[in-house]
C-alpha cells in the first residue's frame, strides 16, 4: 500500500516554535512530527511513503 503525506505550508498557526524550522521537524515526545506519522503508517502495513514539501514561500 502507498501513502502520501503533504507537508507544506509556513505553520503560522505554530509560531514563535516555527520561527528558527519548519513545523514537521518540531519535536514531540523527543521526536520531529515527520517521524510520528511515517511510523504511524509503517505500523499499519504502508510500506510506500511519498512525502511532498513545499510552502510557496519565494526563493
Amino acid at each position: 500500500m502507498e501513502a502520501v503525506v503533504l507537508h507544506g505550508g509556513q505553520g503560522t498557526r505554530l509560531r514563535p516554535l516555527t520561527h528558527t524550522g519548519p513545523k514537521q521537524l518540531l519535536k514531540v515526545a523527543g521526536k520531529p512530527v515527520s517521524h510520528w506519522v511515517i511510523d504511524h503508517l509503517r505500523n499499519n502495513g504502508i510500506r510506500d511513503v511519498v512525502v511532498i514539501l513545499g510552502d510557496n514561500t519565494p526563493m
